[in-house]
């Protein structure tokens, strides 16, 4: 479990001080708030929540029109931080929100990823690229993106030739009047478009196109 590891002096604000986390700045609070907490105290959240009621009610603003946003859909850490910072909270009120947020359960970047790599396997097939990117362009870190589709991947007992076989029998429906070749062709381009890597694009395309069609029960 987290624990506080320590109690600093801020450098940039008198009379304040910065908790820190398992060594991580945590909350910048006034010093005043920190009475009654000291390192080794564990669980963060319930330890912290008292250091965020006393911190200011701008502090507590910002942190209410955090929790409006994601009442709208979910976000990563750095995907919130830049909307909150967008709408002019300031910064220092905006990193202790994420972090009261993170603290509490209610901002995961672990979990939003594995929600957002499942609709990308389970629901409209995407590449492992693709989801990558997506993650990539929402800022989350590029080894908890990796950790987040290999769990789903596993989960679903799944790989990234059988979501490209789904993705590849979806698109040939569209393309059930063009003449073989020509629907070889581009059913390649769009897999390669998607993302797929060309060894997968190609063993999908043998497996859609060149293995004895299935019955209505997939078999």
């Amino acid at each position: 479990m987290p624990i506080i590891t320590g109690i600093v002096p801020s450098p940039d604000k008198p009379g304040h001080v910065v908790i820190l986390v398992d060594g991580v700045a945590f909350a910048t609070v006034p010093e005043a708030s920190a009475a009654g907490f000291a390192p080794g105290q564990e669980g963060p959240a319930a330890a912290a929540e008292p250091l965020f009621r006393n911190a200011g009610e701008g502090a507590q603003k910002t942190y209410e029109r955090a929790l409006r946003l994601l009442s709208f859909r979910a976000r990563s850490a750095r995907e919130l931080e830049k909307r909150l910072l967008e709408k002019g909270e300031p910064r220092e009120h905006v990193t202790s929100a994420i972090a009261r947020l993170c603290a509490n359960g209610l901002l995961n970047d672990a979990r939003f990823a594995e929600a957002k790599a499942r609709s990308g396997i389970v629901g409209k097939p995407r590449s492992r690229r693709r989801i990558e990117q997506d993650l990539a362009r929402k800022g989350v870190a590029r080894d908890v993106a990796d950790a987040a589709i290999r769990q789903v991947m596993t989960d679903e007992g799944t790989d990234e030739l059988a979501v490209a076989e789904r993705a590849a029998r979806k698109k040939l429906r569209s393309l059930s009047r063009l003449e073989p070749m020509e629907q070889r062709q581009k059913l390649y381009a769009f897999l390669a478009r998607q993302g797929y890597a060309p060894d997968v694009v190609r063993r999908a395309l043998r497996a859609v196109l060149d293995a004895p069609p299935r019955d209505d029960d997939g078999v």
